[in-house]
């Protein structure tokens, strides 16, 4: 159910939309603006009925006639603080927007997820079930920001089934810094263990993530983090990490 290590090689194809057995609607489309950038971004979200997922959301990178003016005007809304959400609702009713040249920068799959929260009440969230982000954006931290945007719009965020290498340190790391507080969840007792601390243990020394088999020795990770992180023999497939709005 939840982080075990894998592969780096691990990847879900989200080039195409998912097998259909019913029918599938577009449901939301959020702008957004990364701070202390100028480039905004549009997510644009499809559900599917009976589907491999059932929501699908493809990322696009906004393009715009006289891209040098709509850089300025930009500026000039941050130097008037204005607020990031106010700054792309006036960006985008200047009507200036170049369709054509927009790019799809990354695609994400998730699922409806239900859980107890911290008072034990039933909560849902949003359980990520495949994330590709365009490699060249990928080192800006535009998947953290993407993350971000969700917990906005679904007020809970929960991590995949299962993680590579970097979609945990994404999640240890980036998540924490841009999108809040990382909680660790046991789904089979159904509560909160602890928050994930910055050494991405639990704050009491909780192991959240597992070394599954298709990772069979340590010395094959390429982050430094990981090198030497705690894992334990038990399965840790009963815990998630969910962040919250």
């Amino acid at each position: 159910m939840a982080p075990s290590l894998i592969s780096g090689n691990y990847a879900k194809d989200l080039s195409k939309a998912p097998s259909l057995s019913g029918g599938f609607f577009h449901s939301r489309t959020h702008d957004f603006i990364i701070p202390d950038d100028t480039v905004i971004y549009r997510i644009v979200e499809t559900t599917y009925d009976k589907a491999d997922y059932k929501n699908i959301a493809v990322v696009y990178e906004l393009a715009f006639h006289s891209p040098e003016f709509i850089e300025e005007q930009i500026d000039e809304f941050r130097e008037d603080e204005v607020s990031d959400e106010d700054v792309v609702k006036a960006i985008i009713e200047l009507g200036m927007e170049d369709e054509d040249n927009s790019v799809i920068v990354a695609r994400f799959a998730y699922d409806d997820f239900v859980f107890l929260d911290q008072n034990q009440l039933q909560a849902s969230g949003k359980q990520i079930r495949g994330a590709y982000v365009d490699p060249e954006k990928s080192g800006a931290g535009l998947a953290g920001q993407i993350y971000r945007q969700l917990v906005q719009i679904y007020g809970h965020l929960i991590c995949d089934n299962t993680q590579t290498e970097f979609g945990a340190a994404l999640w240890a790391g980036t998540i924490r810094d841009v999108a809040g507080r990382v909680d660790i969840y046991d789904c089979t007792a159904q509560k909160y263990v602890e928050e994930l601390d910055d050494l991405a243990i639990g704050v009491r020394g909780f192991i959240p993530w597992d070394l599954s088999t298709a990772i069979p020795h340590l010395h094959q990770f390429q982050l430094s983090r990981w090198k030497n992180y705690p894992f334990e023999i038990k399965s840790c497939r009963h815990i998630v990490l969910i962040v919250s709005k």
